[in-house]
């Protein structure tokens, strides 16, 4: 990691996020329990750790996008990702905003939603029929979020190149969040 200008004083692992590197065999690996203690290592000195430049910021948060709920899965603990988020996401200072999700049925019966909001509800559509229709099935949620629910705005890559309109929220700090579709599993 040393030959990335700006990482070296940072722990290995925030390498992995930075350059894309795939979570699928850390998830499936028989040593899950070892690497999700390192990841939860990295989490909490990341929070102590502000990135050193706006443009590593702007790394992470457009990786945040692509490999969030991975990472979220690889970590399995929300309390530990929120305050590592509120330093690294460049912070959101806008109005209260109603916002969408689509989200699995027995992660939002478990109280376990997501952090990723979109202003969309097509984008909430398009995970609540797809990627998180799976188990009972998806579930359209929706929210007025006010604004010190929301850590930070969509990046870059999440507004324009995937037109997702992304937002990472703290959801311990909603208000009422109403279902307001529900789907069949789709896989």
């Amino acid at each position: 990691m040393a030959d990335e200008p700006g990482l070296d004083a940072y722990p290995k692992l925030q390498g992995h996020i930075l350059s894309r590197k795939e979570f699928g065999p850390l998830l499936r690996s028989r040593a899950r329990a070892k690497h999700q203690a390192e990841w939860r290592d990295l989490i909490r000195a990341l929070a102590a750790m502000p990135p050193s430049s706006a443009e590593l910021a702007e790394r992470f948060h457009t990786q945040w996008h692509v490999c969030h709920h991975f990472l979220r899965e690889l970590v399995a603990d929300d309390d530990l990702l929120l305050p590592m988020l509120r330093v690294w996401l460049p912070r959101y200072e806008g109005p209260d905003m109603v916002l969408y999700r689509g989200e699995n049925i027995d992660r939002f019966e478990a109280g376990r939603i997501g952090t990723a909001w979109s202003d969309k509800l097509e984008t909430a559509d398009m995970f609540a029929q797809g990627l998180n229709a799976v188990g009972k099935g998806g579930v359209i949620l929706r929210t007025l979020a006010p604004a010190a629910a929301i850590i930070a705005g969509p990046s870059w890559h999440s507004a324009q190149w995937l037109g997702e309109s992304e937002f990472t929220v703290d959801s311990g700090k909603l208000g009422k969040i109403q279902a307001v579709a529900r789907f069949k599993p789709s896989h």
